[in-house]
């Protein structure tokens, strides 16, 4: 490699680094909300746990399916960005926000009513039922808030502004874990409301948030770029696009309910089952939010770079982000391998459910590094429009792959936790394969957004 390629490397890797900075920062600091949320619960019991485990997993397979419309937002954002279009930038946010509003908005009152006969699916265990569905529902009120609030980061994003999101996310989160106390616990004048008081936090905080991201993005993006004289800014052409980009997306995440069936085959082996398969997926995710940030990153500038016509760049910028994503998820993962007792026991008093877990979190963490890979790619190739082959792809890996070994694992070898967890090994193995594969011949190169 010349000295001129080891600059560019390193210029590259800068970069990345500085703009999947903001970007993990915000996604962190949900994770630690979420952290927070797990450790709060965990006081009440397994019981408590395993309920809001499944809630919130359920939960956030909506808000990702719903909430995918931010692929296409961020995918024409950053390609008029790279065409100088910047122009273009009102009407983007003004339209991704209105279908995001329409349709968060209707996910709020059809969840609502359906939550009961959701959570009865969820778990076969009637104490986690009686529990769960009043939490499943009251965060299901919340998705009118939630879903425009995702699919803006998906513009903000898209233009480089990351910093935006990470300051909302930060105030969202800091009032989350602020309301999280009173409710909960009923401390002050609130009453003790346990599960329901953390439904309730995390709807009433989203709704601020979504608030001011709106009043910042009007006044950052919006009114200094100005509206375009003559043209309408609602338009359906331009919704349609997104929506074209963005459903291949949706319907990849809604394959992951194939999580949630194997949260619940966890389940059919114990309640301390579900309860330490729950804290070991909030910890994971710690990790996973932080591939995220890095391919959100690579999305942006590899989209921004096809639009510029530099297809080569747009290459090495995938490639050396999934390097950083690899080597920064295997270092969280060694983390899970040396210390899984004591992140555990952040989350649950019992040790005998923290012993259930310790061999299935430290197999977990070596698998970080292929994960690293597969997630940060994945995000590029959604992000420059490739959003089909993602979702077959994963839908391949979970339906043909996971599923069908955890179920093997629970219902025909005994019901190990160890067993059950090799299905999500594989998973994710299948599924960096694959992005890997993708991404090396080059088609995705081409897509036009």
């Amino acid at each position: 490699m010349s000295p001129i390629d080891k600059r560019i490397d390193r210029g590259m890797s800068l970069e990345i680094l500085k703009m999947s900075g903001p970007i993990a920062i915000g996604a962190l600091s949900s994770t630690m909300l979420n952290i927070v949320d797990t450790a709060m619960v965990g006081r009440l019991g397994d019981v408590a746990l395993g309920a809001v485990g499944l809630g919130s997993f359920f939960t956030l397979v909506m808000i990702l399916v719903f909430g995918s419309l931010n692929i296409g937002t961020q995918a024409i954002t950053s390609r008029r960005l790279g065409e100088g279009r910047q122009e273009e930038f009102p009407r983007i946010a003004v339209n991704s926000a209105i279908l995001a509003l329409a349709i968060g908005s209707i996910i709020s009152v059809v969840g609502y009513f359906l939550s009961p006969w959701i959570f009865s699916l969820l778990s076969g265990n009637a104490e986690i039922v009686r529990v769960g569905t009043p939490y499943l529902m009251i965060r299901f009120t919340g998705q009118f808030a939630m879903v425009p609030m995702i699919t803006l980061s998906g513009f903000v994003f898209g233009m480089g502004r990351v910093r935006i999101h990470m300051v909302v996310s930060i105030l969202v989160n800091i009032l989350n874990i602020i309301l999280n106390w009173f409710l909960i616990f009923g401390h002050w004048i609130f009453p003790r409301m346990e599960v329901r008081g953390a439904a309730i936090a995390s709807v009433l905080s989203m709704i601020a948030g979504l608030i001011v991201f709106i009043i910042v993005i009007y006044i950052r993006i919006i009114r200094p770029i100005g509206l375009r004289r003559g043209r309408p800014l609602v338009s359906g052409n331009l919704m349609g696009r997104i929506i074209k980009i963005s459903l291949p997306r949706a319907m990849q995440s809604l394959s992951m309910t194939g999580f949630i069936i194997f949260l619940s085959l966890t389940g059919r082996i114990g309640v301390a089952e579900l309860a330490i398969s729950n804290i070991i997926f909030k910890a994971f995710n710690f990790a996973f939010m932080m591939g995220m940030s890095i391919g959100t990153a690579s999305a942006t500038l590899a989209g921004r770079s096809l639009g510029e016509g530099k297809e080569t760049m747009a290459v090495r910028y995938g490639w050396h982000s999934a390097g950083i994503g690899a080597i920064i998820m295997g270092l969280i993962g060694t983390a899970f391998m040396f210390f899984p007792r004591e992140i555990m026991s952040i989350f649950t008093d019992s040790p005998l459910t923290v012993e259930k877990g310790v061999l299935p979190f430290r197999i977990l963490g070596i698998f970080q590094f292929i994960d690293g890979v597969g997630i940060v790619l994945s995000r590029t190739l959604q992000g420059t429009g490739t959003t089909m082959y993602v979702m077959i792809s994963e839908m391949i890996c979970i339906w043909l792959v996971m599923v069908p070994l955890t179920w093997v694992s629970v219902e025909l070898l005994g019901g190990s936790l160890f067993l059950a967890w090799t299905g999500l090994y594989a998973y994710m193995t299948c599924f960096a394969i694959l992005m890997a594969w993708k991404f090396k011949e080059g088609s995705w190169i081409k897509v036009r957004v």
